[in-house]
């Protein structure tokens, strides 16, 4: 079957295990003793948080669970018949082996869709937070700094009238700065795919916007992107534009080009800039990256971060396309 189910040990030693206990369930014609379907739920989360950890998708499971369905009623038939069971029996014991390979199918699939869930809701949490920090470096700290200028204005005003309009002045620069950054910032919140029209809209579109025209900025885009259905899109841009954004504040660059191509069933992207790079042995990843991250394993992909002092940053993400109907 290539099942990716039993591409390391670890993962063939569970199946082997939850073999067993379905064989044990089968055996007692109900369900196993406490203790034991315990520990075989328990087993069956754990197994389902892995696999989505790893990307594997429930419907390799099912798959899983059709053939192992297939092989093992055979078995149990003809051992029943070898003891004299009768007609009762094997539709008895047909139903209970049904029922105990289904059940730990639900719990697997119960526990995949609560991590991802998680996933999903840390990422916005991080996006949460990310603006929360915008708006209180730029915006807030530009309106607490201006409001020091006001009260200073009133201290000035009558014993050195120039000196308080050059506090009213930097005051009204200060708020223009705040509105600015407040505009931005919903700005950016209403960007989406579906808005601009496509992704490569929306990531041009962005650039147009936020990159500064000092900087080169660039789309190139190759293959047919209506192949990818919108809520991948639609991450694939807040991942791109998290890049972009990193790029023009942390990089210095001269440019900054944006590639995506849809080849070999695959999506990949790469934000790439020419600016002053970093070593990648001494930096840590911080939230965001990590945000961007999450996002790409959520769409069952991944994302690669290369750089080299002075020559650069590379961030490609390549997500698997499945074909919208």
């Amino acid at each position: 079957m290539e099942s990716p189910l039993v591409e390391s040990a670890e993962a063939d030693d569970q199946l082997r295990y939850q073999l067993g206990s379905v064989l044990d369930d089968v055996e007692s014609y109900t369900s196993a003793a406490l203790t034991g379907e315990f520990r075989t739920a328990r087993l069956t989360e754990e197994i389902g948080v892995t696999r989505a950890m790893h990307g594997i998708h429930p419907s390799e499971s099912i798959r899983a669970a059709i053939e192992m369905f297939g092989v093992l009623l055979p078995e149990v038939i003809r051992e029943l018949r070898a003891g004299g069971g009768d007609d009762a029996a094997t539709l008895a014991a047909a139903v209970t082996l049904n029922a105990a390979i289904m059940r730990r199918v639900g719990l697997g699939s119960v526990s995949y869709a609560s991590f991802l869930l998680k996933r999903v809701n840390n990422s916005h949490r991080d996006e949460r937070n990310r603006i929360a920090r915008e708006l209180h470096d730029r915006a807030a700290h530009s309106i607490g700094v201006a409001i020091q200028d006001l009260e200073l204005h009133d201290i000035y005003r009558d014993e050195d009238p120039e000196h308080a309009r050059e506090k009213i002045v930097q005051a009204a620069a200060l708020m223009r700065d705040a509105l600015a950054a407040v505009r931005e910032t919903a700005q950016e919140l209403r960007f989406s795919t579906e808005s601009h029209g496509g992704l490569r809209e929306a990531v041009a579109e962005y650039m147009h916007v936020h990159v500064p025209d000092a900087i080169e900025a660039g789309v190139t885009v190759t293959g047919d992107l209506g192949r990818l259905p919108s809520e991948v899109t639609e991450e694939m841009f807040i991942v791109l534009r998290e890049a972009v954004r990193n790029g023009v504040r942390h990089a210095t660059p001269r440019s900054i080009r944006v590639t995506i191509e849809m080849h070999d069933g695959k999506a990949v992207a790469k934000v790439q800039d020419d600016g002053v790079g970093f070593d990648m042995t001494r930096t840590r990843p911080g939230i965001g990256l990590l945000s961007m991250s999450e996002r790409i394993k959520l769409l069952g992909g991944d994302l690669l971060v290369s750089s080299i002092e002075g020559a650069g940053t590379t961030v490609t993400i390549t997500v698997p396309v499945t074909e919208v109907q």
